[in-house]
């Protein structure tokens, strides 16, 4: 019991997965920069945690952008 669909649902359908994913990837990329910025009186310990933190934001944005134009 499958729904048929046709070209022109599954191409905006396409889109619609692609729009959402971009936003999803623009966002973390956002909170990325957003946790790297750092006060210059931050401890050592809470700017490593947050260099890391931000950069694997950054990284997740850069996949998820990428997996949006790979993933159809």
């Amino acid at each position: 019991m499958s729904i048929e669909r046709s070209p022109e649902q599954l191409e905006h359908h396409r889109r619609l997965w692609r729009r959402i994913l971009l936003i999803i990837a623009f966002s973390l990329s956002v909170s990325g920069y957003a946790v790297l910025a750092v006060y210059p009186e931050t401890s050592m310990d809470k700017a490593i945690s947050r260099a890391f933190l931000g950069i694997g934001l950054l990284v997740g944005g850069f996949v998820v952008a990428l997996l949006s134009r790979v993933v159809p």
